[in-house]
């Protein structure tokens, strides 16, 4: 059995951990976490009924996900080293370049970076996946089988899961700000403001649900909303002429070029 160590459960950590036992693709007793505090370690392994874990414990895992803040990668992969680990190690640190990783650590250990967004706490997230290379295949897949059951994972190159961080990884804000906007446009021709969020809400899953059933191109959806001469067609040309396409586009250019800044400073 594949045994788990997670070193920090805040959002992330917590959302992977939930994932994790939820899905059943790994038992409570084969989890071993650590906080930056002895009390935190024991409240969360208490709370999950998961082993609470010291670096040797945590050097016996065969995948150790590393799931603290950037500026913290390189001390924890300091004191972790120093216990001698023999498993994969998983970094989700944005803007923690896999040649920093390889630095921190030493030469024979199998590193991936991983990108999760944050509905993986609702087992519906996107989760990107990029070994170092020379990992090995079965390495891989055992991430991957961690992780698929948190929503749908890609194995990607190193460049492919920065553009992913852009797109899918703050994904999940640009939907807000979109829901937010829709359901203000609801109250605005008469909705009451918790119908208006619930019709907006819904509308965007289900119009996700269909193009991820039927692999249709979002267009070709589209079209079939979209009467000619219709009220469709009128509302989307209102969008269009206010930019709607222009600024979705605009934002994740400046989410990817942003992080290509961080990782700059980390350098």
């Amino acid at each position: 059995m594949t045994k788990l160590g997670i070193i920090g459960v805040g959002a992330m950590g917590g959302a992977i951990l939930r994932g994790a036992l939820a899905g059943k693709v790994i038992a409570a007793d084969d989890v071993y976490v650590r906080e930056h505090t002895s009390a935190k370690t024991q409240n969360v392994a208490e709370r999950y009924g998961v082993n609470r874990a010291d670096w040797s414990a945590l050097a016996a895992c065969d995948v150790v996900i590393i799931a603290v803040k950037p500026d913290k990668v390189k001390e924890v992969l300091a004191e972790f080293l120093a216990a001698k680990p023999r498993g994969v190690i998983v970094s989700i640190a944005a803007g923690t370049t896999l040649a920093k990783l390889r630095e921190w650590s030493a030469p024979n250990l199998p590193l991936v970076r991983v990108m999760p967004n944050t509905p993986v706490d609702v087992a519906a997230g996107m989760i990107s996946i990029a070994p170092a290379e020379g990992v090995a295949d079965n390495n891989v897949a055992m991430v991957e089988s961690i992780f698929a059951a948190l929503g749908e994972t890609v194995v990607v190159s190193e460049a492919e899961l920065t553009a992913m961080m852009a797109l899918a990884g703050a994904g999940p804000a640009y939907v807000y700000v979109i829901m937010d906007a829709l359901a203000d446009a609801g109250v605005r021709i008469g909705l009451p403001r918790k119908l208006a969020i619930k019709a907006a809400a819904q509308t965007l899953f289900g119009a996700a649900k269909m193009q991820l059933t039927s692999n249709t191109h979002p267009a070709i959806l589209r079209d079939q909303v979209t009467s000619p001469g219709g009220t469709t067609i009128a509302g989307i040309q209102a969008m269009e002429r206010s930019g709607l396409r222009s600024a979705l586009i605009e934002g994740v250019v400046a989410c990817y070029e942003r992080d290509r800044e961080l990782a700059q400073t980390h350098e």
